[in-house]
Order: structure tokens, then C-alpha cells, then sequence
């Protein structure tokens, strides 16, 4: 199934966010069939989520709603199991892309935009198929942004041909971005679902919770892609460095630089997990180099 949908290069093609409907479609495709129980994210309905009626039990996975935990369940097998609820039909979701000049890199596989940019072509396709209300918002650092409301076929179609040119611009524009400001707070006036899609390397917590107020919206799902020197500085060689004050370079190779910057990396990450659990959410990152498609399934895609 991957060969079929592969995310490959610096470019972001209309076509191939077109295909990935096909993919949105049925995520039972992208893994062998397994027990009822191991099925993250499939879906009895296009109406599935988390809501008033109880629906069914089902195993705890990374990212569902601690909330939802059914102790009694959980005591008795000895596992935690999670009640699944039938969801407020109602509920909108938003997809809020932000491509900065850190995204447009990528050392194997493809550039983190090109990644983020299919990420978000699946989530629209996915739920247009669900009949769920969307919003598509894509920044391109503070010089560019767009956003469309998506509720047909043919709404989902011009939002790939956006998302087509918004790469494009980040493409000729990547060397000179300034940093995004904040977003107006009437993008968040139906408590949306939200979906953040970004390598998150430009943005701070105190930076995100003054853009998203966590009151405002109903959850967050932070989706991160990541190139591997992202988490680790080269074993050899010189990277420049700059600040608004001066500009240098560095020596990758110091052990002492690179434990460094690991613990910056993970205590950085530590605090986008906490700051999406305070929002009744979750943070899945992914590599540029690693990804595949099955891998959407631990996403909440039935909220």
C-alpha cells in the first residue's frame, strides 16, 4: 500500500493529493486485518466519535481521551479499556497547516512540507468521506495565508490546488519568511476540532497558547513531521547559526553540543505533548524518512 501512495521529493503535486482520497476512503486497506480490539480508528459509521451514547469498549491507545478510561473495565482485565461514544454529529473540525522556511528541509524521502502538505490533502479527504464540517487555514509564514471552508467534493479538490500553492510560494520565498503573528480568535468560534500540522521547531508554547486558547476549541491534535537531523546534530561537520545579533558556525561533531541539543529537542517536545493534553488532545510526530500510511491510524480520526 505505500508504494501506492508514496510521499517522495521537494514538490507538492495536485495529482497526487487527489489520489489520497482514494486512500481516505477505507483505512482498513493500509494494514492486514486484524481482532476488532487492535483496529485503531475504524469506524462502524461515518458518524464515530466521542459524544453521549455509548457505543462500545475498546483497547487504550496513545492519544484517546484519558477521560473516556472505564476503571471498572480496566481493573477487571487488567488492561486499560476506553468507552467509545457515539460523537456530536455537528461537530466541526479545523485543519490549520503552517509551512515555515525550517519545513521546507529534508535530508531522505521528502521535504517535512511536502509531508505536511499530503498530511492535510488526507485529512480533508477523510472527513469530507465522514460528512463532518471543515475549515481549511494554511499560513506560509506571515506573508501568506488562505482559508476555505470545505463541505463537497469539489471544495476539497480547489483546497488540494491550495495546499499546491502554498508549497509553491514557500518554495521561492523560504530564504526571506518572517515569523507568523498570531490568528484571529473567530477562526475558533464553533469549538473546533483542530488539527495543527507543522514541524513545530519555529514555534514556542507561550507562542501557541496565545493563538490557541484552549477554551476555545473542543481538542487538539498536534501532527509533527520531523527530519532526522531535527532530533540530532550531524556526527561531523560545520552548521551555521544565527540570531538577529550575529551569525556563525558550530562544530556538530562536540558530544557535549549534541547531548545539548537532544535534551533542548526533547524538553521542547515534552512541552507540546503537555500544552495538547491540556487541550483534551494528543502529539503525534512522525520522520520524513520512516513514515507510512498505516500510521494515521493512531490518529483520533473518529473524534
Amino acid at each position: 500500500m505505500q508504494t501506492e501512495f508514496p510521499v517522495l521529493g521537494a514538490t507538492v503535486q495536485l495529482d497526487e493529493l487527489l489520489k489520497l482520497q482514494t486512500l481516505a476512503l477505507d483505512l482498513r486497506r493500509l494494514t492486514p486485518p486484524r481482532s476488532r480490539a487492535q483496529r485503531i480508528g475504524e469506524q462502524r459509521s461515518v458518524y464515530r466519535g466521542q459524544g453521549r451514547e455509548f457505543i462500545e469498549m475498546k483497547h487504550y491507545q496513545s492519544g484517546d481521551d484519558v477521560r473516556q478510561i472505564d476503571w471498572r473495565q480496566t481493573a477487571k482485565k487488567q488492561l486499560p479499556f476506553v468507552r467509545v461514544m457515539e460523537e456530536d454529529r455537528h461537530s466541526e473540525h479545523t485543519i490549520w497547516l503552517d509551512l515555515s522556511s525550517s519545513s521546507y528541509f529534508g535530508t531522505q524521502g521528502c521535504f517535512k512540507s511536502v509531508m505536511a502538505c499530503h498530511w492535510a490533502a488526507f485529512l480533508i479527504w477523510r472527513f469530507l468521506q465522514l460528512q463532518h464540517p471543515l475549515r481549511l487555514f494554511v499560513r506560509v509564514g506571515a506573508d501568506w495565508q488562505q482559508e476555505l471552508r470545505v463541505s463537497a467534493q469539489k471544495d476539497g479538490a480547489r483546497a488540494c490546488q491550495l495546499l499546491v500553492e502554498a508549497h509553491a510560494y514557500l518554495a521561492g520565498q523560504f530564504r526571506t519568511l518572517e515569523p507568523a503573528p498570531a490568528v484571529s480568535l473567530a477562526h475558533w468560534k464553533n469549538r473546533p476540532n483542530l488539527w495543527f500540522i507543522a514541524d513545530f521547531l519555529q514555534q514556542d508554547i507561550a507562542q501557541l497558547a496565545r493563538q490557541i486558547p484552549v477554551q476555545a476549541i473542543s481538542s487538539l491534535t498536534l501532527l509533527q513531521v520531523l527530519d532526522p537531523f531535527d532530533c540530532q546534530l550531524p556526527s561531523a561537520g560545520l552548521l551555521p547559526v544565527k540570531n538577529p545579533n550575529q551569525s556563525g558556525w558550530i562544530a556538530s561533531s562536540d558530544g557535549r553540543l549534541q547531548q545539548q541539543y537532544k535534551d533542548h529537542f526533547k524538553a521542547h517536545n515534552d512541552a507540546l505533548e503537555r500544552f495538547a493534553w491540556q487541550a483534551n488532545g494528543a502529539l503525534f510526530s512522525h520522520r520524513n524518512n520512516q513514515f507510512h500510511w498505516s500510521e494515521v491510524q493512531s490518529w483520533p480520526l473518529y473524534h
